[in-house]
């Protein structure tokens, strides 16, 4: 009886540790849970111990094997160990900072897994490779362990000498050569780019004079100088890679230069001090306003007066290599573009030449003869106005004494226009014809040009006559308005308008024109008994009109 108490009170406490056993498994298998969960993970060895492992043939082998050789036998594993590592060390962050802070360090048990954990952490400070020697019976004899640290492969990486051939060496130290070269000539090639995406930017916003042609010869010398220069240069040392940055330098340096000058003129147009003077000057103008309109309109018209105007954009440069973005300039008005023979012969007979580019149709001679014949009367009218406009302007310099130097001196005629002046450019009253012809390398270009004075205009129209059959035109029929018969003609009338009566006697800075009493366009012609001196105004109010 006694032993049989004895044996249940052992079977009770057996279950009761049992229970216990149970009890604190499934609270440390709860625990165990939680933190993978948290972690994201399923379930430990998270990172093995050994990443690799290599089978060598004798212990000599395993004895010299180390990790120059591992990545020497197959150059994938730089790659392999690289993202092996990477992985890893994120993991080991991942844990270490789980281990700084988590809210599990008060559970039961929880030193316990931390301890996993922390096994976790070292097994992914390294890639570790297996090296074993098995003999041809399958029985291992040897065995050691190599570790690669993210250093130790860097280091390697960094020096390839370590684990490389000399004929490897040699291509990989020409590679990288390579690989400089190509980045250097990007590196130049994307800095002359932006001064181009710069200018091309800036270049609309131009005002002063001349400022667009600068800007155009600008990249014309930055192309002529580095699109195939920097291209040819062979080495990274070499000595022609200052020379081109200090051109670059330069060149940029100018580029901001005439935009800033830019800038600042109109800054200056957007400021309440020129909204004042413009005001101001608006007042007084009324009685001009309708001059300078005119005025205005004859400048014009110029153009539709005056052969086949070619004004077209254009590349500066072509670049063989397509490193360099198009730049886009403006071909000058009246231009010929033609071979170096076209070019000699064309300077021996200009005007024939001059015929022959920008009046091919023999079918609009007589229209081009009329047009001409007005173009003449039309210069001679905006050389007398523009001599009228200084005038004017002089009686407007009482109120310009405040404006800036740098305003006058750069823009001047901009100036005067945005009070509502009218403006003559001189290019206007010296139109030309140009030939041009650049080599095939765009590296040598040579020019020349045909004003059209009266004379070559003269010219130019008797040309034109003598292509043309007596039904077709009859020269006979015309007289040209030379300056010497606009002359005679005002003389003649006193210098008298023969419509109001209004003289230069009465109003010194009157324009007075020549006018055909019968239009040419409806037959009349150019001589005596058929012109009369009429003021601008008259002039601009009859139009077309017999009166």
């Amino acid at each position: 009886m006694k032993t049989t108490i004895i044996a249940i009170g052992v079977l009770v406490a057996l279950a009761a540790i049992i229970a216990v056993i149970i009890y604190f498994v499934m609270k440390y298998d709860k625990l165990n849970k939680e933190i993978l969960s948290a972690l994201g993970y399923t379930g430990w060895n998270i990172v093995p111990y050994f990443d690799d492992s290599v089978v060598v043939k004798s212990r000599q082998s395993l004895e010299k094997y180390d990790v120059v050789k591992y990545f020497k036998d197959d150059r994938d594993n730089f790659e392999k160990v690289g993202k092996r590592l990477e992985y890893k060390e994120s993991v080991g962050v991942k844990l270490v900072r789980f281990l700084e802070q988590n809210e599990f360090v008060e559970r039961t048990f929880y030193s316990k897994i931390s301890g996993i954990i922390e096994s976790e952490v070292a097994n992914a400070n390294a890639f570790r490779v297996d090296v074993s020697y098995i003999s041809s019976a399958g029985n291992l004899l040897g065995r050691k362990k190599l570790e690669i640290t993210s250093e130790a492969l860097q280091i390697l990486l960094d020096n390839p000498s370590l684990y490389m051939g000399k004929g490897e060496i040699n291509r990989l130290v020409k590679e990288k050569q390579k690989s400089e070269l190509e980045l250097k000539h990007k590196a130049f090639y994307d800095e002359v780019n932006k001064i181009v995406d710069y200018t091309a930017e800036k270049k609309d916003t131009m005002i002063i004079r001349g400022s667009k042609e600068k800007l155009d010869n600008l990249i014309a010398q930055l192309f002529d100088r580095t699109v195939n220069s920097i291209q040819k240069i062979k080495t990274t040392e070499s000595d022609e890679w200052g020379v081109i940055a200090k051109f670059i330098t330069g060149i940029k340096k100018e580029i901001k230069e005439i935009v800033a000058s830019n800038q600042r003129i109109l800054d200056y147009y957007d400021s309440s001090e020129f909204a004042r003077l413009k005001e101001a000057c608006s007042a007084l103008m009324s009685s001009q306003r309708e001059f300078n309109e005119y005025i205005n309109e004859k400048v014009q018209s110029i153009s539709t007066l005056f052969g086949t105007r070619v004004l077209r954009n254009e590349t500066v440069a072509e670049d063989e290599y397509n490193y360099i973005r198009p730049y886009k300039k403006t071909i000058t008005p009246f231009t010929a573009e033609v071979s170096a023979a076209v070019f000699a012969s064309a300077e021996n007979n200009p005007m024939a030449y001059i015929v022959k580019f920008f009046y091919p149709n023999k079918e609009l001679y007589p229209e081009q003869i009329q047009k001409l014949q007005h173009l003449i009367e039309e210069l001679e009218t905006l050389q007398d106005a523009k001599q009228i406009i200084e005038n004017h302007k002089q009686d407007y310099q009482q109120y310009l004494k405040d404006v800036p130097e740098y305003v006058m001196e750069q823009d001047e005629a901009g100036f005067y226009s945005r009070l509502g002046f009218a403006y003559i450019d001189e290019s206007v009253l010296t139109v030309e014809y140009k030939f041009v012809y650049t080599s095939g390398g765009g590296f040598a270009q040579r020019f020349f040009t045909v004003p059209m004075t009266e004379a070559n205009i003269v010219e130019l129209i008797s040309l034109l006559e003598s292509k043309l059959t007596a039904s077709a035109f009859s020269k006979e029929q015309r007289q040209m308005m030379t300056k010497k018969l606009r002359e005679y003609i005002k003389n003649r009338d006193n210098y008298t308008c023969c419509n109001c009566g209004n003289s230069t006697a009465l109003e010194p800075n009157l324009l007075l024109e020549i006018d055909h009493i019968i239009p040419v366009a409806k037959g009349g012609l150019t001589e005596e008994t058929n012109l009369q001196t009429l003021c601008w105004k008259c002039n601009r109010a009859k139009g077309a009109k017999l009166v």
